[in-house]
């Protein structure tokens, strides 16, 4: 169903509001918080509608309103397209030569915060393996003599962006050239392959304009080549625990704390967990990792480059709940990702 504009409004900012302080929404607190310039008649009315298809509902007959899954489902649709922008300059830059601008380092972000509030559960989102995504094309904008902005941009996105130091003052022409050879002789290398030429001293293998670039794409990938894990919604778990004696969720909870610092062991265990497997894989108090003895683990991969996302939950958690909602999230990252891929590159990931 296609909602009309001040109803999608109204119903971003009740999912918003209810998320953020977990009570229910009335028509005062969206004219007061978020200055709609309508009535509270308005307002009113068009949260009836919302109610009437399904999208909130009142827990009881004096309240406001809380968001439905359908609610949540239309709220991660919005939160997670708006994952495709990326920060202003590289947006901009990004435009002018017509490329697409998903930022790979927020999507995942956006992703484990919804999780988290769709399942009321902990929710990881574990990136994609960078190495393995291909240049698709380099942004150069001269700011000075000897400064540059720089976009990175693969087949599944925008890597990384920024200001970088040129090794040499560059004019205009200079930057333009530097852009040009290095699309020229990296386009469909793996990010991992730019690295290594990086780091490669033969003297003479290439022009110094077109060094001086590639130096420069390898200093910003550095902090971006590891897989990176997001965690959301662990105050989530609190609430889980409050059926168990408070020393012992207190133990669980500062034992699952511990574990979940470890971000190397952690992604090393939930590929263990996986053995591979595409899907949903499933862990009732069996994840293979001290600490999570008395955890569910529900895990789902997403295309490409090998990223998964998951939540933990206590071995009562809402198995078909986590179930449902990891692999619908994990399904929209995937769409976003692969979503403005070159078509001959799809194809063979396919």
């Amino acid at each position: 169903m296609h909602l009309p504009e001040r109803q999608r409004l109204i119903l971003k900012e009740i999912v918003d509001r209810y998320i953020r302080l977990r009570e229910p929404v009335s028509s005062r607190m969206i004219l007061e918080d978020y200055g709609l310039s309508v009535s509270s008649a308005t307002v009113r009315n068009d949260m009836s509608d919302l109610e009437k298809h399904g999208y909130i509902h009142k827990p009881y007959s004096s309240s406001g309103r809380v968001p439905t899954q359908k609610g949540y489902r239309f709220f991660v649709e919005w939160l997670l397209d708006l994952s495709q922008l990326a920060k202003a300059e590289g947006v901009e830059i990004a435009q002018a030569y017509e490329v697409r601008t998903l930022d790979v380092g927020e999507a995942p972000r956006h992703a484990a915060f919804l999780l988290a509030n769709m399942t009321r559960n902990a929710a990881f989102v574990i990136s994609p393996d960078l190495g393995d995504a291909r240049l698709e094309r380099v942004l150069l904008a001269r700011l000075s003599e000897r400064m540059a902005f720089l976009v990175v941009v693969s087949d599944i996105g925008i890597v990384e962006q920024g200001a970088i130091p040129l090794d040499s003052t560059a004019t205009e022409d200079e930057i333009e050239r530097m852009m040009r050879l290095v699309n020229q002789s990296l386009r469909g290398a793996t990010l991992a392959e730019v690295r290594r030429l990086a780091e490669d001293e033969t003297e003479g293998w290439h022009e110094r304009p077109e060094r001086q670039a590639i130096l420069a794409v390898a200093r910003l990938l550095e902090a971006r080549m590891g897989r990176r894990l997001v965690i959301e919604g662990l105050v989530h778990l609190i609430d889980s625990l409050q059926v168990v004696p408070p020393g012992d969720a207190l133990h669980r909870f500062a034992s699952l704390n511990r574990t979940l610092r470890d971000e190397t062991g952690f992604i090393a265990a939930v590929a263990a967990s996986r053995q591979g497997r595409r899907g949903i894989v499933v862990h009732v108090g069996d994840f293979p990792l001290d600490g999570l003895e008395e955890w569910s683990v529900v895990t789902c991969d997403y295309r490409p480059c090998g990223g998964v996302l998951g939540v933990v939950a206590p071995v009562w958690m809402d198995y078909g709940r986590a179930m449902s909602a990891v692999s619908y999230v994990a399904a929209r990252l995937e769409a976003l990702l692969l979503g403005g891929r070159p078509r001959d590159i799809r194809k063979g990931n396919e």
